[in-house]
């Protein structure tokens, strides 16, 4: 008897897996039915209600609206509450919380009742923001009827949300799931992070470019006007959800990174913030590229238009500065402090190359193009300087000109920075840096640079090469000294110069990995260590290898006894 309820219990246990893929999938989808059959029904009722007087249940389709919503509604609810019921019942068994297909419904179902909070709170906030700064109530065709839909699916949407988290709390694993289990908790923060991240980015900056329009208009005498209410009532509405989510990760993942220390070394975590990091990055250096164009264009005298014309312009790279900036500091100290306290997995290795050599690249792309457009600009200036030109042609230069500076002084930093913060590790001669020679990002981003170097001076030079043959040919209608002929010589000179970079470096890389094998020899003729200390190391070994499997033996016959009694209770 006892051997045919250890059967049926194993047959169970293996086909686990089919009967949660049934449940949960069933049990996900019929959730979305059921939220949008109560989204449908209640906007169509509260129209129904609330809406234009005359309208009645015959018009407009609301007879057809309700039975198709209500329909949804009734055969989706009872499938839902039925399967996640079902799934429930499993939760005496530990493989049951801790299974990766539970996990992925419940973040998949605290993401979809998100979403739609997220969506249906903008709208209500939006329209009681717009509200509050004086627009009329009288002229917005969504009141009431509208907003008390909004209202409803607001509560109902949270309830859920909030009910998601109860159920992950009391699962007992919160923060310290499985490996699986944590991956999929990881994805969710991290987008749940990032996504209140540009939400208040968007609109810290909007309601600054806002308030920086209205001082520019204030110059004008002539203005008037309010187009800033439904503006501002959209930026202050990003502003306020992207500040609940990212605040709300924020701290819920210090609590979990504070309880389990090995959370602040994950490779997700580090990717949240360096992710954090390159948002802010662009932010803040996007806008300021900008700025510094049109402040070199003014200063060469190109600037057109009135000062209020110009200011305009410099709105919302202005708006966006100071608001990058503080996200990218903000996410930079809490990134140094993790890594400082908690180390570095080889994981969370990995996400730092992939971040340093992205970046780099970047840097390197701003600095090569900016570096080919001053030098276009310069020689453009020295070739048509003795020749007859029309008048306003000489400012022809100044725009190249303005875009080679700005993207200079951007991108020169960037790549500086990242490059020799690389190198720096690189050159060590221990195993860190053999490591960081070894790994692929850096393999990718040197042999990826000198490929796109080394096909631009082939390109390039072989252009000149092929003018210069036809002028000793005789060819007269083949300009040798022109301009065509200078930028490709920039071009060529640009590009071997970062190939030389990169290809010196490869070099490094290969020589040191050369001279490893002497460490490693050094180390092999290191003395031999202390036999009685071998001796001691062993017994130590072997008892904890006895200890370990005596207690995989305790946890089986556990195992064995709660199968016997769930089997018993089934057939009770």
């Amino acid at each position: 008897m006892a051997a045919a309820f250890d059967q049926a219990a194993q047959t169970g246990e293996r086909l686990a897996p089919v009967r949660r893929t049934y449940l949960y999938i069933v049990a996900f989808v019929s959730l979305a039915a059921t939220l949008a059959g109560i989204g449908s029904l209640v906007d169509t009722l509260a129209r129904l209600w609330l809406g234009t007087a005359g309208e009645t249940f015959g018009a407009f389709g609301y007879g057809r609206s309700v039975a198709s919503s209500a329909g949804l509604l009734l055969v989706a609810t009872p499938i839902f509450l039925v399967h996640w019921g079902l799934a429930q019942s499993r939760l005496t068994e530990a493989s049951e919380r801790a299974s990766l297909l539970r996990k992925f419904f419940l973040y998949g179902a605290s993401a979809l009742s998100l979403t739609w909070l997220v969506v249906v709170a903008y709208a209500l906030i939006q329209g009681i923001a717009a509200l509050a700064f004086g627009q009329p109530l009288a002229q917005s065709l969504l009141w009431p009827a509208q907003w008390l839909s909004w209202i409803i699916m607001v509560a109902v949407n949270g309830a859920l949300v909030a009910y998601w988290y109860a159920v992950l709390q009391s699962d007992g694993d919160f923060g310290n799931e499985t490996r699986s289990g944590q991956i999929v908790r990881q994805i969710f923060m991290l987008f749940v992070g990032l996504a209140g991240l540009v939400l208040m980015l968007w609109g810290a900056s909007g309601a600054a470019a806002i308030f920086l329009r209205l001082l520019v208009d204030a110059t004008d005498p002539t203005w008037s006007g309010r187009w800033w209410q439904d503006r501002l009532a959209d930026a202050l509405t990003q502003l306020l959800l992207g500040g609940w989510l990212a605040y709300s990760n924020r701290a819920q993942w210090r609590e979990i990174v504070a309880a389990h220390a090995q959370e602040g070394q994950t490779a997700l975590r580090r990717l949240y913030l360096y992710a954090a990091v390159v948002i802010g990055a662009v932010a803040t250096l996007t806008p300021a590229a900008l700025l510094l164009r049109e402040l070199l264009l003014m200063i060469f005298g190109d600037s057109t238009g009135a000062l209020a014309t110009l200011l305009d312009k410099l709105v919302t790279p202005l708006s966006f500065v100071p608001v990058g900036l503080t996200i990218w500091f903000w996410h930079w100290r809490i990134l140094r402090q993790e890594a400082n306290t908690y180390g570095e997995s080889h994981e969370g290795a990995t996400v730092r190359r992939l971040y340093y050599y992205l970046m780099a690249a970047t840097g390197l792309a701003l600095l090569w193009v900016g570096s080919v457009e001053l030098l276009h600009a310069l020689l453009d200036t020295l070739l048509t300087a003795n020749s007859t030109i029309e008048a306003g042609a000489a400012s022809v230069w100044h725009g190249p000109l303005a875009n080679g500076l700005s993207l200079l002084a951007v991108g020169a930093p960037i790549w500086a920075l990242h490059w020799r913060t690389t190198q720096r590790i690189a050159g060590e001669t221990d195993t860190a840096g053999s490591a960081e020679r070894a790994a692929l990002p850096r393999k990718i981003y040197l042999y990826g640079v000198a490929l796109v170097g080394a096909l631009i001076i082939l390109f390039q030079l072989a252009q000149v090469i092929y003018r210069l043959l036809l002028v000793l040919m005789g060819d007269a209608s083949a300009p040798l000294v022109s301009t065509e002929t200078a930028h490709q010589l920039a071009d060529c000179l640009v590009a071997g110069i970062i190939w030389a970079v990169h290809l010196l470096a490869l070099r490094g890389d290969t020589q040191r990995e050369k001279s490893m094998p002497k460490a490693v020899e050094t180390v092999q003729a290191a003395p031999a260590p202390d036999p009685t200390l071998q001796a001691a190391d062993v017994t130590t070994a072997e008892e904890q290898r006895r200890l370990e499997e005596h207690r995989d033996a305790l946890q089986a016959e556990l195992a064995a006894v709660n199968r016997q009694l769930d089997a018993l209770n089934a057939v009770r």
